[in-house]
């Protein structure tokens, strides 16, 4: 059926709203601890590219490499994660984090090679570890907390949103060769801890027949809630050795229009400049006329950063999705907006540069702050929770197009700002604009319904 527009409130009548369990807790801490060497990737560049003598071209490619390994990520995963599993997919992505970051190590500031080996490796992992752990959560470890699914698989977010924030503490103490050995050194233990203390997805052994082993992961979990699907397991047994039958759940209702929703957004999120702020802070950050330390405003915006994330988990179990989704694109957008105007005015307005610069820096911290609140970490969550089981790899799709997206603003970004330094935060922000009536008739509430419920909305 047409995507009807749902209210704006979340479900009052979840079908289920168990605490959390212990065993879960733990469960969900060794889950989200692989997406901290992701989320380092991603803010590395911001504190290495100043201390490498890179010129425009090789300090293009050195920030966009780990998007390209992202890129590839993706495409390993999506097959990968519905036919081998979900665990397996998580704990074999985390290799390349620790290989990049070796990498990254051992590089002298003029081997430029393994510069880009690192970041191109740490990539890969950050393309497929982060997706799998939404996944994971979201139909194994979320389902007994039907109000709060989204709320915790938000944790993962928070959790690559941390892996940023101590990129940018630690890189304001040590070197970056420090960050990242201490990034390869959590990938290693990360992995050990999944392989060893992680069962697979219940839900998706479910989907293989394998009901005696899902059980005993429930078990291991602390969960009750049995998933349901739509496609039979037969179906699924039957297709599942089949590539060309598993690329053709495409033409089905519940995966195609999610799937669409899902790139558009994605879309609207990288080219509103969210991951420019990260990947690029010192740089924007720097005041002409203000004494103050860039790595240090950049060390705020990151703990802004999980200020923001933290309430995001705090507010949605009571405003919902879409509400919190619209007041961060508006508020981001905005913020965007003035940024633009403060650097255009920087080189004209001479008595009072400093109150602009003043301005420039909020705005920043505003942006960095309701980015994180909502549209930067909405939809990777989002795919988690509103693909069929037997389809999620589909979702790595609209994270493939999320991270082409990235890679073509990071490859734009330094040549766009030579041409006008103002005018391409003008462009983010009318991109993030568009972002909330897209959210208003597009994107499905999914706080207090169970995952068979918003799939649900796809089928008729």
């Amino acid at each position: 059926m047409d995507l009807e527009k749902e209210s704006l409130l979340p479900s009052k009548k979840p079908s289920t709203d168990h605490s959390l369990s212990f065993k879960q807790l733990i469960s969900i801490i060794i889950i989200i601890l692989p997406s901290l060497p992701p989320g380092m990737s991603v803010g590395f560049s911001a504190i290495a590219l100043p201390q490498l003598p890179l010129n425009l071209d090789q300090s293009s490619w050195f920030a966009s490499l780990s998007v390209v390994g992202s890129v590839l990520g993706n495409l390993l995963t999506g097959y990968v994660i519905d036919r081998y599993g979900r665990k397996k997919a998580l704990f074999v992505n985390i290799i390349p984090a620790f290989t990049g970051f070796i990498f990254l190590t051992v590089a002298g500031s003029l081997e430029v090679t393994y510069l880009y080996i690192g970041q191109l490796c740490a990539g890969i992992s950050q393309g497929a570890v982060i997706y799998a752990a939404y996944v994971y959560i979201a139909e194994s470890l979320a389902p007994d907390n039907v109000r709060f699914r989204s709320s915790l698989a938000s944790l993962n977010a928070l959790s690559v949103t941390s892996g940023i924030t101590m990129t940018y503490v630690l890189g304001y103490f040590v070197i970056y060769k420090t960050v990242a050995l201490i990034a390869a050194s959590i990938a290693l233990i990360s992995s050990i801890l999944v392989l060893v203390f992680i069962p697979e997805s219940p839900a998706w052994l479910d989907q293989q027949g394998r009901f005696e082993e899902a059980q005993q992961a429930r078990y291991r979990l602390g969960c009750t809630h049995i998933a349901t699907s739509d496609v039979s397991i037969g179906e699924n047994l039957k297709s599942r050795d089949s590539l060309s039958s598993y690329l053709l759940k495409v033409a089905r209702k519940d995966v195609h229009k999610p799937l669409l929703i899902a790139i558009t957004y994605c879309f609207l999120r990288e080219f509103s400049g969210t991951q420019i702020y990260a990947a690029h802070m010192v740089d924007i950050i720097t005041v002409k006329s203000l004494p103050i330390d860039s790595y240090l405003t950049t060390l705020i915006c990151g703990l802004l950063m999980m200020l923001g994330m933290i309430s995001y988990t705090t507010f949605l179990p009571k405003l919902g999705v879409r509400k919190i989704a619209m007041l961060s694109s508006l508020v981001a957008s905005l913020a965007t907006l003035v940024l633009g105007i403060c650097i255009n005015l920087s080189d004209s307005v001479t008595g009072y540069s400093h109150i602009v610069d003043y301005i420039h820096i909020v705005s920043v911290w505003a942006n960095v702050y309701f980015s994180a609140m909502g549209i930067a970490t909405i939809p990777h969550a989002l795919v988690g929770e509103i693909f069929p089981t037997d389809a999620k790899g589909f979702a790595s799709i609209a994270i493939f197009g999320d991270s082409m997206f990235f890679f073509i603003t990071l490859m734009i970004y330094p040549r766009a700002v030579m041409l006008s330094s103002y005018g391409v935060f003008y462009v983010y922000a009318m991109i993030g604009f568009l972002a909330v009536p897209f959210i208003y008739y597009c994107v499905p509430e999914t706080v207090g319904r169970t995952l068979e419920q918003v799939c649900s909305d796809y089928t008729s």
